[in-house]
């Protein structure tokens, strides 16, 4: 077990470490004895059956040498298993495994997989415990942590859910070499919100990261999760029900990105490819509500570097985009989006008429939708 960073979210009681390092999974029972986690007795494991064929039988085996009995529940890959139809069938699985208040859930996966998990550990019995083996870059730098739970509904990304904080977050960079490569690119985007939201906090800036990371060098990797999960903590722990504005900002590119995505009924984008478009088209807008001069393209060449996409894939009309726009959780009658004076001065900006923002689409989209 190589632990390279031990991070915490100061929430109280609710307080709780995150832990970045190599060979963490498979050596999973030791850092447990080390830090003196509760005595589980049985565990429900939450994974997709893409993660579960690479890592099941480690984390089994691990669980089984701290003697937790453990019942695998696995789900189809994809946006569409983080449906409310899936959260039944996990909270019917999790009453079926007589699972107690004293015993664990385990997410196994990326971000869909620890929302649906962690969403089922909050209404089952009203709390168990919740650990979260994220396997993914974008939840290893950001979904694994604050506690946002939630499945999606037809009308929207993340429409039904709850805050309920993990007991542990482990993420281990090793298991960041099996994901396939169109997945470990679209999780950059995260990597690079975090970058345009709080640049002052990178030792190492991530323009000069970039190549390393197209590499999925491991030092690079351990020190942009570190590095990012240390943002995202910190201001967890300012503002963990997101009701004082600060972690609202976490948001940025997910405006439209979200968007993207419901748009599309959750199969054309993955969620950082909808996002890399999303922060794109917000540092569009901020420049002409704000003059941030330059701000667009050097956005461009920061997501470019990263092998991001910088134009819709698919370009849904704006009337059905404009929609999911509204539905979004900070717009509260009107639209609201996270927009940025410059690099690390971030604001949330209301009331964005219209006109603005189809006349930004569709310039964005070379004058074209379809």
């Amino acid at each position: 077990m190589k632990l390279f960073s031990e991070l915490r979210v100061n929430l109280g009681e609710r307080s709780y470490p995150i832990f970045v390092g190599s060979s963490l999974l498979r050596e999973l029972s030791d850092l447990v004895a080390e830090r003196g986690f509760r005595g589980w007795k049985k565990a429900v494991v939450v994974t997709d059956l893409n993660v579960g064929a690479l890592y099941l039988e480690t984390l089994l085996s691990e669980l089984e040498k701290m003697g937790i009995q453990a019942f695998p529940f696995q789900i189809p890959p994809g946006e569409k298993s983080k449906s409310l139809q899936m959260a039944y069938e996990l909270l019917k699985f999790l009453a079926n495994s007589s699972l107690s208040r004293r015993d664990l859930v385990v997410a196994l996966g990326g971000g869909v997989v620890g929302d649906l998990a962690g969403f089922a550990s909050c209404v089952f019995k009203r709390g168990t415990d919740f650990l979260v083996l994220p396997t993914s870059l974008v939840a290893q730098v950001d979904s694994s942590i604050g506690g946002k739970t939630g499945v999606n509904l037809p009308e929207g990304k993340n429409l039904v859910g709850a805050f309920y904080q993990p007991v542990a977050v482990v993420s281990d960079v090793d298991v960041l070499e099996t994901l396939p490569q169109r997945e470990y690119l679209s999780s950059l985007a995260e990597v690079a919100k975090y970058s345009f939201l709080k640049p002052n906090s990178w030792k190492t800036s991530l323009a000069e990261l970039s190549r390393e990371l197209l590499e999925r060098q491991k030092e690079a990797l351990l020190s942009v999760v570190a590095t990012s999960a240390g943002i995202k903590a910190h201001i967890v722990s300012e503002d963990e029900w997101d009701i004082k504005g600060k972690r609202a900002i976490l948001n940025y590119g997910h405006t439209l990105g979200h968007a993207l995505e419901a748009a599309t009924e959750y199969g054309t984008y993955l969620h950082g490819e909808a996002v890399s478009v999303g922060m794109l088209y917000a540092a569009c807008i901020s420049e002409e509500l704000m003059l941030s001069e330059g701000l667009s393209a050097r956005h461009q060449r920061l997501l470019s570097s990263l092998s991001l996409p910088l134009k819709p894939l698919v370009a849904p009309p704006f009337d059905r985009l404009f929609t999911h726009m509204l539905q979004d959780k900070k717009a509260a009658g009107e639209i609201s989006m996270v927009l940025l004076e410059s690099e690390g001065k971030p604001l949330i900006k209301s009331g964005i008429e219209r006109e603005l923002l189809e006349e930004c689409y569709a310039s964005f989209c070379g004058g074209e939708s379809t």
